[in-house]
């Protein structure tokens, strides 16, 4: 992830901008859009925190390994959520 300064919002270090996260992912601004209509990503006030990135990543990397549809990402990044909140949960008990 870069720190260089020009690649986050003024003043909210984390924030994105659409092209920006187009530019840092090398994934389209249509293809991020699309992804956020069918609710694989999240954005606030149009901008992409690192959460957002590593989501892109990961749904990109699915898409191109697995040949998955949209509606099978998001099941598949829906497990993987839940095995981390498990894996949590468990860590927690220890």
């Amino acid at each position: 992830m870069s720190t260089d300064p020009s690649t986050h919002l003024s003043g909210t270090e984390g924030r994105y901008t659409l092209e920006i996260v187009s530019k840092i992912t090398g994934v389209s601004s249509d293809t991020i859009l699309h992804y956020q209509e069918h609710g694989l990503l999240r954005s606030r006030q149009d901008t992409y925190d690192d959460e957002a990135l590593r989501t892109l990543r990961q749904v990109e990397h699915l898409r191109q390994t697995s040949g998955a549809n949209l509606s099978g990402l998001k099941l598949i990044l829906s497990l993987l959520n839940e095995v981390e909140h498990l894996r949590q949960t468990l860590r927690a008990r220890r």
